[in-house]
């Protein structure tokens, strides 16, 4: 009897969390690196889709999803070869784009992330790049879970693109 008092008790928590709304910056994972490079060759390198795998090596395929040239509006598919799950396949949109200088993807799948992409130029050829990812998706239950896990794998990730792109940029 006490054993499903308690299960019951479990689960009303589990759903007032699911219910309960919390900022979403939280957990946000953010990585800055200086590269030898202006911000327009950059950015023409980073925005060529065939070019994605090379500096973002966790996406196993990335393509155009619309004929639509690059800028507000334009819809890429990034396909994941994910340990034990398979493929996943996530449509993204640029929501925000400032030529030279910020490039933001969301995609409202699962997770609901949202990628920026931040170009600031130091001197002549050198670049401040900084990445950051936030999870959208807004539950308690998830930040609170899944939240610093996230954060703690997508910082690998972004430290771990921002050494492919230095080695393609190098000082």
């Amino acid at each position: 009897m006490v054993s499903k008092v308690i299960i019951a008790l479990l689960f009303g928590v589990v759903g007032v969390l699911y219910q309960v709304t919390v900022d979403t910056t939280t957990w946000a994972a953010k990585q800055q690196g200086s590269l030898f490079t202006s911000p327009d060759m950059l950015q023409r390198f980073i925005t060529n889709p065939d070019q994605v795998q090379k500096w973002f090596p966790m996406v196993s395929q990335f393509k155009s999803a619309d004929s639509r040239p690059f800028g507000v509006g334009k819809k890429y598919q990034a396909i994941y070869d994910l340990p034990i799950l398979g493929e996943y396949v996530m449509l993204l949109s640029v929501v925000e784009y400032k030529i030279n200088h910020i490039i933001t993807l969301e995609s409202n799948s699962f997770l609901r992330p949202t990628f920026t992409i931040n170009m600031v130029e130091k001197a002549p050829n050198n670049t401040i790049l900084t990445f950051s990812m936030e999870y959208k998706r807004s539950s308690a239950l998830f930040q609170w879970t899944l939240g610093p896990l996230l954060q703690f794998l997508t910082r690998q990730q972004m430290q771990r693109s921002l050494f492919q792109l230095r080695l393609i940029f190098p000082i």
